[in-house]
């Protein structure tokens, strides 16, 4: 009899009539196996997890060598060729599915998805299996995801688990579920960590990936830190590039790891390739603990996909950073950043001595900065200000780190000193870096120009910068507001805070597009109190409204998105209307990228260089037009207003 047979054997024994019922009762089986006890459970369905018929599963719990206070917990999720007995005897050997093996001083919960066929996958999906794809696409909650979750929860009751300290692991398809599944439930797992996982599919769908968009009224939870590692080599990879992407965009927290080692499973295999992939300490994640989400990063090496999969290479992304909370408080967070050093770990891997990253931090405990509320932040000998986005995430940009462990302070802004007259870094973003970006103000003779608009703007403002140089003092305010009463007093205290301006050049379009966000009937109204604002905090200024650019079809730029772009047309027609009631005039984007869509980056929203080169001539242009009519003496701004009060002065 093989191992396998005898630990079927061993652990399905003496099956309790109790069975069909949740929460399971006493194991079935309870039994000393690879020198740690190890008990079998078996349960019927829940009534709320959504099963259309009966049935039975199994689960086994692997006890820590030594008992211990408060024990961790490290859930398992097997491969399609395993079930939950099989997958349980691969801890027998090393080398065998290594990821299975759970630490000595941990309780190790292992879960089967065998037993009904549309449990298959863990209710995720793979681009292989095109019936699969039918049947479990979309982002509601499937009933094996909520028997999972359930069984962990009992799991941490009934043997006294800390809560804080959960971990979901999983190879091949069990390494998709733990992403599809762990990845939506921050508020359980402090970490994941996949193997070589059979697609990508389950978490894209779970999290709303592009093109998919967060359903209104839809909470996400801050994920756990994501642990990944595939191959390039490995067809079950396919489409790493876009959750790579996606996981940057939302700033979500991703250590990846890749190189040509296959559909790997033995740790030390995969080691000779890359050997970083146990190189962060994942089992010491807490759930209870703020944690740093690194984007934008200098140094992470190059995806080899799509279009590089025969590469030879091994990479990282953010295998390098390391933190230590220091404080969180309701009014104060420290955080100390670094980069380990080449003593700390041994690798093949050079690691770079300093690091350009913008900085986010989820799982907050203490700390509140409500969403669009102000921010300061210090880093060494650096200090700005920021506001929380539309979700109450908060991102310092463009933060250097070295081995030099160096404090990342963050306060709300009422409880922050002044701010520095020294100016934030300039940088460019698109799509994440939200922040009002400031001029150093020297000379109070010249024009403050101040530019308001969302990633597009990131695009361009660079190059409206540079045009202006040594003549015009230009802020930037790059935010994912749309036309909302909140928006407008976000305007309010940016304009008391940093004006005045002589001209304001502004757009608020490409977010308002999702249903819900502008109720019905209130877009014009709305829009007419953001000029209201604009024109009562800075009655001597010229303002200029830029149409929103257009949508295009995702991966197909030549088209028009056929969801999206009518919606931003009729914005536009709405907004022209405002405006033209206003006597504003108005910088037609739109029209000028329309006939343009070669220049379109194929992500729907956002464009090429050329393209953000041609909107930023545009602004100049209607920004020299503005300040040429206010030195004739039609309209006096900041500067004029600044020089009479210097002329009363003397």
């Amino acid at each position: 009899m093989t191992m396998w047979r005898a630990l079927l054997a061993l652990l399905s024994s003496n099956i309790l009539l109790s069975a069909s019922e949740w929460p399971p009762g006493e194991p079935s089986s309870s039994k000393i196996f690879n020198e740690r006890k190890t008990e079998t459970f078996r349960h019927g369905v829940k009534e709320e997890w959504g099963y259309e018929t009966p049935q039975e599963d199994t689960f086994v719990v692997v006890h820590p060598s030594k008992a211990t206070e408060n024990p961790p917990l490290y859930v398992v999720l097997h491969s399609a060729g395993h079930d939950v007995f099989s997958c349980v005897n691969c801890t027998k050997t090393i080398g065998n599915h290594d990821i299975y093996r759970s630490p000595d001083d941990h309780y190790a919960l292992y879960l089967d998805c065998r037993k009904n066929r549309r449990d298959w996958w863990w209710g995720g999906m793979h681009r292989r299996d095109k019936g699969l794809i039918e049947r479990n696409a979309g982002g509601e909650t499937v009933p094996v995801e909520k028997r999972v979750i359930d069984t962990v929860r009992w799991t941490i009751q009934r043997f006294g688990i800390d809560p804080n300290r959960v971990y979901l692991s999983g190879n091949s398809m069990g390494g998709s579920g733990a992403l599809g599944i762990g990845m939506r439930h921050g508020d359980v797992f402090a970490a994941i960590k996949a193997n070589v996982p059979a697609g990508v599919e389950h978490a894209a769908e779970r999290l709303f990936f592009p093109p998919r968009k967060i359903p209104q009224g839809v909470s996400l939870p801050d994920p756990p830190i994501c642990l990944n590692y595939s191959a390039q080599n490995d067809g079950w990879s396919a489409g790493h590039d876009g959750f790579v992407r996606a996981m940057e965009e939302r700033r979500y927290s991703l250590l990846f790891y890749w190189g040509p080692f296959g559909h790997a499973n033995n740790s030390e295999r995969i080691k000779t390739v890359n050997d970083l992939i146990d190189s962060f300490d994942w089992l010491s994640v807490r759930r209870d603990e703020a944690y740093p989400v690194f984007t934008k990063v200098t140094g992470n090496g190059d995806l080899p996909w799509p279009d590089n999969l025969k590469s030879g290479e091994a990479g990282q992304m953010n295998a390098f950073f390391r933190w230590k909370i220091q404080e969180d408080a309701p009014q104060k967070l420290e955080i100390s950043l670094f980069l380990v050093t080449p003593e700390q770990l041994k690798t093949r891997f050079k690691i770079p001595s300093e690091s350009e990253a913008d900085v986010s931090v989820r799982r907050l405990q203490k700390l509140k900065v409500p969403a669009g509320s102000a921010f300061h932040w210090e880093f060494g000998d650096r200090e700005g200000e920021g506001r929380a986005d539309e979700r109450g995430l908060i991102t310092v940009p463009a933060l250097k780190l070295t081995s030099k462990p160096t404090t990342l302070r963050i306060r709300p802004k009422e409880s922050g000193r002044a701010s520095s007259s020294v100016p934030a870094a300039r940088y460019e973003v698109e799509g994440s870096g939200w922040r009002v970006d400031k001029a150093g103000v020297q000379d109070q003779s010249r024009p403050r120009v101040l530019l308001i608009g969302d990633s597009i703007l990131s695009g361009y403002r660079r190059a409206v910068m540079k045009k202006l140089e040594g003549e015009v003092y230009v802020d930037t305010w790059v935010n994912p507001h749309w036309q909302s009463e909140n928006t407008n007093r976000l305007l309010a205290d940016l304009l008391e805070e940093n004006g005045p301006y002589d001209v304001v050049h502004f757009n608020m379009g490409l977010h308002g597009w999702t249903e819900g966000r502008i109720k019905k009937g209130t877009f014009r109204p709305l829009t007419r109190a953001y000029v209201e604002v604009l024109r009562g905090k800075l009655p001597k200024a010229s303002l200029i409204w830029a149409s929103s650019t257009p949508v295009t079809a995702e991966g197909d730029p030549s088209s028009l998105d056929p969801e999206i772009d009518p919606i931003i047309v009729e914005h536009n027609r709405m907004a022209n209307e405002v405006m033209k009631a206003a006597g504003i005039p108005v910088s037609d984007f739109y029209g000028l990228l329309l006939e343009r869509r070669d220049l379109a980056k194929g992500d729907r929203f956002h464009w090429t260089g050329p393209a953000y080169k041609l909107l930023g001539e545009k602004v100049v242009s209607s920004i020299l037009t503005a300040l040429d009519q206010e030195l004739s003496g039609s309209n006096r701004g900041a500067s004029s207003t600044k020089n009479e009060a210097a002329s009363s002065r003397e």
